[in-house]
């Protein structure tokens, strides 16, 4: 299983996505990093809807 052997590709082409067979090593920190930054985002929003609450 895995559909083969990898191929040469054009090293010339570039894809936002990180390109073909992108497993970048930093994976894990990339990910807590914007884990992080969207925890931090939304805490912000739930602040500021909490501080304009009435009821």
């Amino acid at each position: 299983m895995g559909g083969g052997a990898r191929y040469p590709y054009p090293k010339e082409v570039w894809s936002p996505a990180g390109g073909w067979w992108s497993r970048p090593s930093n994976w894990k920190a990339n990910t807590a990093v914007a884990f992080a930054g969207i925890i931090a985002v939304t805490a912000a929003a739930w602040q500021v809807s909490a501080d304009k609450e009435t009821r």
